[in-house]
């Protein structure tokens, strides 16, 4: 019966965080450049044979232990590109994210491309995090335009040529389902996701950019409410047998007064 009520309350942990990733996924079903994300789950082992152990007897004793969250990962599946005629909404048509400086110095990664230009000329997003890079726009600086491949024009006055005002790289990982949420539709590196690689929009593997255009959130709304009924219907099932397990218990203690 310990083991019963050891199982169960694995299952109802590791349940509850399925249920709380499903809702987040959920929730952002509206949001630019969000990406849903995925709780992959394993079973908890039961100890080794010690050396020199009767290997057969060992297995037979094998017992099942449970369940566990083994990890929490990211789908980068491309969400719907919607036009929004904003100048400023650039969306990454393919693999790859924008860079941002963090207020602690660090830097961030992001697919959601909805900018604003600063004081100084530099590109920032809605929290503020201005983009890695050498985008300067002069505040006269008129007709901002991105091409596909990232470069930054605009018209200047008393110029009859668009002037060249920097390139907006696209960064890419090896691993980039390895990265870690950090909220806000931001992401950190970890060791897993592998090195930071530069470039171009369009080269190398690299998406090329869609100016006046918003990535949609990649959630699909039918999939997750599947997920969510299975879900629950995992965690009413682990709660029976916690509290059957209970039940036998109490039964146990009564006949042994």
């Amino acid at each position: 019966m310990i083991d019963a009520l050891h199982i169960a309350a694995s299952g109802l942990r590791s349940g509850q965080q399925q249920l709380d990733t499903i809702s987040n996924n959920v929730a952002n079903l509206q949001t630019p450049g969000f990406k849903r994300s995925r709780v992959n789950f394993a079973d908890i082992a039961t100890p080794l044979p010690a050396v020199g152990a009767d290997l057969t007897l060992a297995l037979a004793e094998q017992r099942p232990g449970g369940v566990r969250v083994a990890s929490t990962s990211t789908s980068f599946a491309p969400g719907e590109m919607r036009q929004t005629g904003n100048p400023l909404d650039v969306a990454i048509d393919g693999a790859g994210f924008y860079e941002f400086e963090a207020t602690d110095g660090s830097l961030v990664y992001s697919r959601s491309g909805q900018f604003r230009v600063d004081e100084e000329g530099s590109l920032r997003n809605f929290q503020g995090l201005r983009l890695s890079g050498d985008v300067r726009v002069p505040q006269e600086g008129r007709d901002l335009k991105i091409s596909p491949e990232g470069e930054v024009t605009v018209q200047l006055p008393d110029e009859i040529d668009r002037t060249v005002v920097g390139t907006i790289e696209v960064v890419r990982f090896s691993a980039a389902e390895l990265m870690r949420s950090i909220g806000d539709n931001l992401y950190a590196v970890t060791p897993q996701a592998g090195a930071a690689t530069y470039g171009r929009a369009g080269e190398a593997g690299a998406g090329k950019l869609r100016q006046g255009q918003m990535e949609m959130a990649n959630v699909e709304i039918i999939e997750e409410m599947s997920g969510l009924v299975l879900a629950q219907r995992a965690y009413q099932l682990n709660a029976r047998v916690l509290q059957a397990a209970d039940q036998v218990m109490d039964t146990i203690n009564n006949l042994r007064r």
